[in-house]
């Protein structure tokens, strides 16, 4: 049987005979046998990767995530990749679950929250999806404003599934600030159109419903 990190750590603290350098020892194995662990999971973790991004084969990078979180069980990037290849999947429940331990874990885990908000849109909750695009953005740093042109992507497309143009027009026009020209002009290129459609649309209902009052009041006023 394998020496694991507690049994090796038992060895070393437990053992009252033991002289000071053989503890030495056995501690410097114990830190040694913790940087090979690390070492694999993030083989693992990358192989992962490599396979759900650039080869589509997602059992496989299932298989190997798996084996990441098997030596790091609390890796909230390995617990987000996991969850974004069950969605892949069509596992969207089991996904869900895992991307709500990640955010547990980690409560500032933007990525955690945009994969949260893809699978909620799908299940049908583009209302709660939005609340996580929201709280994606808060935790946006220089270190992780990549994700921005995502995000903001999918914050505009539940926004105008949600019929809220106007502030779908505030969150385009406030990206010019946020994104790169290349991104922003593409963002931009789909979604003027469909604002502008939204808006056009919006306004006739308005006009309708306006028509539709002055004739109910003026029918209950006797006025022609």
């Amino acid at each position: 049987m394998p020496l694991t990190n507690t049994s090796l750590w038992s060895v070393s603290m437990s053992n009252k005979e033991m002289r000071p350098k053989e503890e030495w020892v056995v501690v410097k194995h114990f830190k040694l046998f913790n940087k090979v662990l690390n070492f694999s999971a993030e083989r693992y973790f990358k192989t992962a990767g490599d396979l759900f991004i650039y080869e589509g084969d997602y059992e496989m990078a299932l298989d190997m995530i798996n084996k990441t979180l098997e030596l790091e069980p609390d890796n909230t990037r390995a617990l987000v990749l996991k969850g974004d290849i069950l969605f892949c999947l069509n596992q969207d429940l089991e996904a869900l679950t895992v991307l709500n331990k990640a955010i547990a874990l980690d409560e500032k885990c933007a990525e955690g929250y945009i994969s949260k908000a893809g699978v909620l849109d799908v299940l049908g909750k583009p209302r709660e999806a939005l609340q996580c695009c929201n709280r994606a953005m808060e935790f946006i740093t220089r270190q992780n404003d990549y994700l921005l042109p995502t995000l903001i992507d999918q914050k505009l497309v539940l926004l105008v599934r949600l019929k809220k143009y106007r502030e779908a027009q505030h969150l385009l026009n406030s990206a010019t600030e946020l994104l790169n020209p290349e991104d922003y002009n593409f963002l931009s290129s789909c979604y003027r159109p469909l604002l502008d459609r939204g808006f056009r649309h919006r306004g006739n209902v308005d006009d309708k419903a306006r028509k539709l009052s002055l004739k109910i009041i003026n029918g209950a006023t006797g006025t022609p």
